[in-house]
Order: C-alpha cells, then structure tokens, then sequence
C-alpha cells in the first residue's frame, strides 16, 4: 500500500539526502540527480525510485561505444515504472527471463532506500542480474530490492548490454577507438552505472564509500572482472559473487574480432564498416546464437579476471562467494569442462562422488564441485592471501514443493530466497522462511561491516589464505569443514589453475 509522507516530515527527513517531496499533493520523494529532478514512490516505508538513466540511449552512434553521460533534463522526470530492458533473444521461461519491453534506450537503474533514514549513510548495495551476459533485467520481480532495503540498506538494481550489443569486436570498430574502450560495453555499462551511485547516491541516504557489488551466475562473473579490471578501481568496497564459479577463461581482443568478422560475413559484409554494422536492427544482433562474453581488452580487462586473483592484484576488498548444490543444472556446465578443470582425477572422483548416493547423482555431484564450489573457495583463499577477509558459501536450502522434484538448489535457486521473492509457483515452509531471512541478514552485514552476521544465527567463521570452512545454507545449516572428497576436488582444480594462470596452490 502507497504511504502518503507528509511534506513537513519528508523535507527534515530527507534534507542532509538532497531529497524532498514534490509541490504536487501526491507527496511522493522526489530526489535531486546531477542529471535533473525524479519523482519516485513512498510505499512501505521505503521510497522507490525505478528506471532512471545513469547513461545516454546506447542505439545509433550509441552503439558500441563507451557509455555517455545521459543528457539533463528539465522539470521532474517520473521514476515510477522500470525502464527498457537491453535487446535480447527470448531464452526461457524462467522468473529471471521476464524482462519486458526492451529498447537500445536501456540503461538504467532501480533505488530502494528507507524513508525514514533518507539523511543518513546508509550501505549501498548494487545488483548486477544473471542470464549468461546475453539475457535478464534489473526490472523483474525476482529482483525486488525490498526486502533488503528493509534491513537499512540502500539496494540499487542495473541494467547493461547484452550479447552482440553487450560484448562484441570487429576490426572496424577498434579502428576508430583510438582510446581502447572496445569490446566489453555491458562491462563498460556497469562501471558507468557505479559512477552514478559515487555521484548521486549519497541524495536516498547511501554512502559511496560504502557500496558493496553483489552479482549471480553472470552477474557473478561480472563481480570478479570489475574486481581485476583498473578502471573499477574504488568505485566500490566489498563484493559478493553468487554462482560464479573462479576457473574463467577470458579470450583476447583479437578472437574477439575474428568471431565479429565471421558474424559479419555471414551477413554478407565480408569488409563492414563501423557505420554498416550500426544500421544492422537491434533485433538482428540480439539473437539466439549471441554466445558472446568478455574479452582481454587491454585496458577494461588487461589479463583473465582469474589470473588477477591468481597474481594477488584483484581489488583489495571483503569478498563473499560460493555456490548451490546443483550448479549442474545450468546448460553448458557439464562433464567435459569438469574433465578439464580437475584432470586426470576425473574419474577416481567420480567414484567417490558415486559413492556418496546423492539424488544428484555422481557425475551432477563432481560438476557442481569442480566448477563451481571449489573454484569459488580458491578464490576465496586468493583473497585471504592478500590479506582481505573472504567468506564462502555453499547454499542447498530447497523450496518445500521441490524437495521432491529437484535433486538439489539448482542454478539461481538462492535468488528468491535471498531478496525475499517468494515465487508464485514456489511453496516455502518454517524452513525456508528462516534460511531466507538468514540470508538477507548476512548479506546486508557483510554490506554494512564487511563481515557477514545475522540475529540469532550461526556465527561465520572466514577462510584462510590456505583453508577454508563454508557456512551451509540448509535446514540444518551451520559452518562445515571441506570433506576429503571435496579437498582433493579442490586440489585437482588449483593444480589447473596453477598450469593455466599460475598460482600457489
């Protein structure tokens, strides 16, 4: 229900913030920006701010180009509704994947801030969504940021480019960036969306000394490049990687190129020009087959993001990461790229993952660990080595109605719980209640002080620079030590990972 906040109240409230209510009787927040006046919402205690631009429309001479910044405006400009989400093809069903309408005009960002402390300096959280680089939203209702701004944070959600518009190279195009900015605009998008909240996000009560990135699956993978990338350098102050895994191979500009060559020529432009490529409809390049990704720019991205943690020149900030019990239920994380990470152990581990008779079977098993958990706890003792706290997770807590449908917490499967979304088609008990209430408290902890803590719940013991124990997220959850079978998961992976980028394992 819409809260009415009387005007006299607001204006104290809110006057350290920059924030007022409006002339207008509706006595909705409106707040000041370096780009002009936004109307948002009183609602539940909070004031909500949606769909305002932290950049200039990206179609055009926008398109693949460095962000620019959006264009002030005059008057008030309604916040009240998300804005555009980025092109992308339709991938799913799935509640992530319920993006709307969708437009080159589409970079923008959603604020949840507690009325009541609109002067104060509050921690900021920043979202980067999921959906493999190429799909997702900050705007869908998965990613309400309610429930944690009610625990006394500012919760501010992102979108970015995706797929071809998001992550793409070609030789005309690095011929006319003599700055080298190329290649990962959705990267680009992200810092861009990072400096607005240094400018602006001090007007809802957040400190910008204070902003913690918090990212799943590919938003996840995001976390860990803006961790190694130079030019996201104190823009933030703690960060949390949901599902990321840490064994990521980044490829280099050049691949890049040759990849936007054959896609070009495949159109029939076998010498394009930066204009040619820009009159291509969005609707064309935002297709199915746009497995695009990050790539080694040289200047976003000078290296891997993992041979960053690796070297020990990753950002120097908390780090939170782990993963769900049945990471093998993400599309292309399979048996072949298990082989690669832990080598010739393959299949000696498959025997004891066998052994354990889980729903999910050996092979799902050795999967989720190998390229997702255990990858994550190297990262997590990376950061330890350099002297950061670093705190890893392992979340297999299951909604009640698919205990019996599901063999564990399958890619993603901590999102509702962690914002609080209870889905329509899910059925949660005592138990799922608690975890998620648990897990809201820890994450906007770890925001508030670096370390993750919750009322009434498990304390969270950090790893070290050579071990680590995780809290489980479950029913019977609490802090676990790394079984065998996990520790020599573990260190069939770090010797890869010491071949690949070189590290210490």
């Amino acid at each position: 229900m819409k809260l009415r906040v009387a005007l006299g109240a607001f204006l104290l409230a809110a006057l350290a913030a920059c924030v007022s209510a409006p002339a207008a009787s509706s006595g909705d927040p409106v707040a000041s920006l370096d780009s002009g006046l936004v109307q948002g919402e009183a609602t539940g205690g909070l004031l909500v701010f949606k769909g305002i631009p932290y950049a200039a429309s990206t179609a055009g001479e926008g398109r693949w180009r460095a962000p620019q910044p959006v264009a002030k405006w005059s008057g008030v400009r309604m916040a009240t509704a998300f804005g555009a989400a980025c092109p992308q093809p339709h991938v799913g069903n799935e509640p992530w994947s319920q993006v709307g309408p969708q437009s080159e005009d589409c970079l923008f960002l959603n604020v949840w801030a507690p009325a009541e402390l609109a002067g104060s300096t509050l921690p900021v959280m920043v979202f980067i969504h999921g959906g493999s680089l190429r799909a997702g939203a900050a705007g869908v209702p998965l990613y309400d940021g309610t429930k944690l701004a009610e625990r006394n944070a500012v919760i501010v959600t992102i979108n970015y480019r995706l797929g071809r518009l998001g992550f793409f190279a070609h030789p005309a195009l690095t011929a006319e960036n003599a700055d080298g900015r190329l290649a990962n605009y959705g990267l680009m998008d992200q810092i861009a969306a990072l400096e607005w909240v240094q400018r602006n996000i001090a007007r809802f009560g957040g400190d910008s000394k204070n902003v913690t990135i918090f990212g799943e699956s590919a938003g996840a993978v995001s976390v860990q490049a803006l961790m190694a990338s130079p030019e996201a350098g104190g823009m933030f102050a703690k960060a949390i990687s949901q599902s990321g895994g840490g064994y990521n191979i980044t490829p280099g500009l050049k691949a890049g190129e040759a990849a936007g060559q054959q896609w070009a020529a495949k159109r029939g432009l076998t010498a394009a020009t930066s204009e040619q490529l820009r009159a291509i409809p969005f609707a064309e390049v935002a297709t199915a087959d746009a497995l695009t990704g990050m790539m080694v720019d040289g200047k976003l991205l000078k290296d891997s993001p993992t041979k960053a943690f690796m070297a020990g020149t990753q950002a120097k900030v908390p780090l939170m990461i782990g993963g769900n019990s049945w990471e093998a239920s993400l599309a292309g994380i399979n048996v072949a790229t298990a082989r690669i990470v832990v080598g010739a152990a393959y299949d000696e581990l498959l025997a004891g993952y066998k052994a354990l008779g889980t729903r999910a079977g050996g092979e799902a098993d050795l999967i989720t660990q190998s390229i997702a958990i255990q990858p994550s706890r190297h990262l997590a003792e990376r950061q330890a080595a350099i002297g950061q706290p670093a705190f890893a997770y392992y979340f297999a807590q299951q909604p009640a109605s698919e205990r019996t449908t599901k063999p564990g917490s399958e890619h993603g499967g901590e999102l509702s719980y962690l914002f609080g979304t209870r889905l329509n088609a899910e059925t949660w008990d005592a138990n799922d209640e608690r975890v998620s209430d648990m897990m809201g408290d820890y994450w906007v902890e770890f925001a508030r002080t670096g370390k993750p803590e919750g009322a009434g719940a498990s304390a969270w013991d950090s790893v070290s620079a050579t071990s680590s124990r995780y809290m489980l997220f479950a029913a019977d959850g609490g802090m676990r030590e790394a079984s065998d079978l996990e520790a020599r998961t573990y260190a069939a992976g770090a010797s890869t990972a010491a071949k690949l980028w070189g590290s210490a394992q």
